[in-house]
């Protein structure tokens, strides 16, 4: 399979454990794998403290800026900090962010039915940006359904549900339990080595245009999320269109109208 020019959702740059995963690290192997574009924020591990949270945003604005042809600038904020999370992440817009990150599990526990997440979802309608939230059967505070929950008080929000609840006997129920909830779609990283749950039954269930590609790289393997589309097209019919649909057109779609993402910056190898 040789494409070019993916749009992946989902990556990350930053520090983890210890070790500098740079901006350059996540170039060389979105060339290796024909990803034009992504979506990257920082690692989510090691992130407490305010300050914690303005240096990872801060990590990443630099890589955005330095490279506005193929990073989109995706914030994450913990809703436990109160105003700072709202104004941080009004700052991170302002500094040419599109995207924001809930991580209810990792930075709380807290509730997606808090009120400074809803003032964060009114702030993201306001400002046409993306929300992604992770998701984990396992996690009270982020179940599919949660999201589901929050993303139908806000029909107006671009959301992203994540991981497909991260469980692998009950991913196959969440096109089921997204279905009704237009304004939210999959993302594909992290999700069990099964093709027909990820991909055909989705599509079956929910349409095609809902159903986006992540990699959750580095730590997660982008050559494995790609090769399990290409068993999916080899061994359980996806189609070709449906697979640039998951691949590319529908992250174009759904960033339509997102600010900052600048998509007239020439690129001396592609053009996204």
């Amino acid at each position: 399979m040789n494409w070019k020019d993916i749009i992946d959702l989902h990556s990350h740059i930053g520090f983890y454990r210890g070790t500098e995963h740079t901006p350059d690290d996540w170039l060389r192997r979105m060339d290796r794998n024909g990803i034009g574009r992504a979506m990257v924020l920082h690692f989510m591990s090691g992130l407490v403290e305010r300050q914690d949270f303005a240096q990872a945003n801060d990590y990443v604005r630099k890589a955005v800026h330095s490279h506005p042809d193929r990073f989109i600038g995706m914030c994450v904020v913990s809703p436990l900090h109160g105003r700072f999370a709202t104004e941080e992440f009004d700052r991170c817009v302002e500094n040419g962010f599109s995207g924001l990150k809930l991580d209810p599990a990792k930075h709380g526990p807290f509730s997606l039915r808090s009120e400074v997440v809803r003032e964060l979802m009114r702030r993201a309608g306001s400002h046409n940006v993306i929300v992604f939230i992770h998701s984990d059967f396992n996690s009270p505070v982020c179940t599919p359904y949660e999201v589901v929950a929050l993303a139908a008080s806000f029909p107006n929000v671009k959301m992203i549900l994540g991981h497909f609840g991260l469980d692998q006997e009950r991913c196959m129920l969440v096109p089921s339990i997204v279905r009704q909830t237009k304004n939210l779609f999959l993302d594909t990283s992290q999700t069990p080595d099964n093709p027909v749950s990820i991909y055909i039954s989705p599509i079956e269930e929910v349409g095609i245009s809902r159903l986006v590609f992540g990699s959750d790289a580095p730590l997660i393997s982008p050559e494995v999320n790609l090769k399990k589309l290409e068993v999916a097209m080899d061994l359980y019919n996806l189609r070709i269109e449906d697979a640039r649909a998951i691949l590319r057109d529908n992250a174009c779609s759904l960033l339509a109208g997102v600010p900052n993402v600048l998509w007239d910056v020439p690129n001396k190898e592609r053009s996204v």
